[in-house]
C-alpha cells in the first residue's frame, strides 16, 4: 500500500518537468522556423533583384542574350542581412582606392569599353585628379573623352569592357604582361619606358613611383634606359 501511494504522488511531479521542456522545444522551433523563412524571404528577393539587373529569367535561369550585363555594374552593402544591391546603368566610377598606394583610375570614352590604369600620386596630378577622395565619372561624354586622351597620355590600357580587364587580371601567368612608365618633363617632350612585369619585378623598376615630381619621374625613367623623344606621338599612342 505505501508502495502505490508514492508512485501515484510521484506521477504529477514528473509531469510538471516534463510540460514545460516541451513548450521550450515547441517555442525555440516555431522560431527557428520564421527566421528561417524570412531570411529565405530576403535571399530570394536578392537573387530576383540580381537576376532581373543581369536579364535572367529567375524562374528558368535563361539569360536575355538581347542584354549586355557587363555594361552594368553591380554595387552591394555587405556585411548584415539587409544587404542590398544597387544596379547602376553605367560605370560611376573614375577613381577607386584599395590597399595600395596611388588609385585605380577609369576612364569610359564615346566610343565604348574602358581606359584602366593604376596611378601614382604624381600621375593623379597630372590627371588632375584627388588624391584622397573619390571621383566621380563625369556626366558630359566631351569631357570624359578629354579625360580618357589625358590616360592614354600616361600609357593606360584600353579594354573591350570592364569584364574583359576582370578576365586578363585572373591569368596564372603574367610574367611577359607588358608594362609602360611614361614621364612628361617640364622642358617638352616625353620618355618612354617599355618592358614587362617580369623584368619590371627583377630590376625593381617599380621604384619609379615612389617618385615626387614629374621631372624627377622622368629622371628615373632615363636611369631605368627607358627612351626620350621630341614629339611625344612619336613615342607614345596619342589617338584613338
Amino acid at each position: 500500500m505505501p508502495s502505490t501511494i508514492r508512485t501515484q504522488t510521484s506521477a504529477p511531479g514528473i509531469m510538471s518537468l516534463v510540460t514545460p521542456a516541451l513548450f521550450f522545444v515547441a517555442a525555440l522551433s516555431g522560431s527557428y522556423l520564421f527566421s528561417f523563412k524570412t531570411r529565405h524571404a530576403r535571399s530570394r528577393k536578392r537573387d530576383m533583384t540580381v537576376a532581373r539587373a543581369r536579364g535572367i529569367d529567375y524562374e528558368s535561369g535563361e539569360e536575355d542574350v538581347s542584354r549586355n550585363a557587363e555594361s552594368q555594374q553591380l554595387v552591394y552593402d555587405s556585411g548584415t542581412d539587409d544587404d542590398f544591391l544597387m544596379v547602376l546603368d553605367q560605370p560611376q566610377f573614375r577613381t577607386t582606392f584599395g590597399v595600395r598606394s596611388g588609385a585605380a583610375v577609369r576612364g569610359y570614352p564615346s566610343y565604348g569599353g574602358v581606359y584602366v590604369l593604376h596611378c601614382t600620386p604624381v600621375e593623379l596630378d597630372f590627371l588632375q585628379l584627388d588624391r584622397f577622395h573619390i571621383a566621380m565619372r563625369s556626366p558630359d561624354q566631351v569631357e570624359e573623352d578629354i579625360h580618357c586622351a589625358n590616360m592614354r597620355r600616361l600609357g593606360a590600357t584600353w579594354w573591350e569592357s570592364e569584364g574583359a580587364y576582370r578576365r586578363r587580371g585572373m591569368d596564372i601567368d603574367r610574367s611577359n604582361e607588358p608594362v609602360t612608365f611614361v614621364g612628361w618633363p617640364s622642358g617638352g617632350g616625353i620618355w618612354v619606358l617599355r618592358t614587362t612585369l617580369e623584368d619590371a619585378s627583377e630590376r625593381g623598376i617599380g621604384r619609379i613611383n615612389n617618385c615626387y615630381s614629374m621631372d624627377e619621374r622622368c629622371r628615373l625613367i632615363r636611369q631605368m634606359g627607358g627612351t626620350f623623344y621630341d614629339h611625344p606621338e612619336q613615342g607614345l599612342s596619342l589617338g584613338y
